[in-house]
């Protein structure tokens, strides 16, 4: 499944509101959906907790969290070889002290902050198939906006969102979720 753009979501929203999908009724109502679709953005992040792997060079014993790819939101763990490595916080947030192990490459298993959507060409930093969960709600919030019948239609639109969420939280666990981990 391909990432869709901002411009995408905003086109497949106005195309499930019944509005002009031509770019001339784009920036009537690009503002509003864009603020929708960082709502929603946010929305998924909180329930899904989205988590990478990256690796990281550990150097003196300290890894530089700043240096990963996306905003770090939690750390989970942090692995070499498979075997997970204990660490503590340094001195501030972006950095993790990783004490008697040798320097090198090192795993860091982490849930992320996707960014807002700003650009046109922006993709949402969450899986794929999110995307359509994305739209759901902003046609549902666009349509708390108008009318008795548009609320009817925002209140049907945001609950097939939550359902759908539901269902899909199911594929999208953290990594240690289910099972244990004996250091012994």
């Amino acid at each position: 499944m391909i990432a869709l753009t901002v411009t995408e979501l905003t086109t497949s929203a106005l195309a499930e509101l019944d509005h002009p999908e031509n770019t001339a009724a784009l920036p009537l109502w690009k503002e509003k959906l864009l603020r929708f679709a960082n709502e929603a953005v946010v929305d998924l992040t909180e329930t899904f907790r989205p988590w990478r792997r990256d690796p990281l060079p550990l150097q003196n014993g300290v890894l530089d969290l700043s240096a990963l790819p996306y905003t770090v939101g939690k750390v989970l763990g942090t692995e070499r070889g498979g075997m997970r490595i204990p660490f503590c916080y340094g001195a501030d947030t972006t950095m993790l002290r990783l004490p008697g192990v040798p320097d090198g490459p090192v795993t860091v298993v982490y849930r992320y902050l996707p960014k807002p959507l700003v650009e046109d060409s922006d993709e949402p930093e969450l899986p794929a198939a999110c995307d359509p969960l994305i739209v759901l709600y902003m046609v549902g919030r666009f349509s708390m906006t108008n009318d008795a019948q548009g609320q009817s239609h925002a209140s049907a639109a945001l609950s097939v969102y939550e359902t759908r969420k539901r269902r899909l939280k199911l594929d999208f666990d953290e990594p240690t979720d289910y099972r244990f981990l004996n250091c012994w």
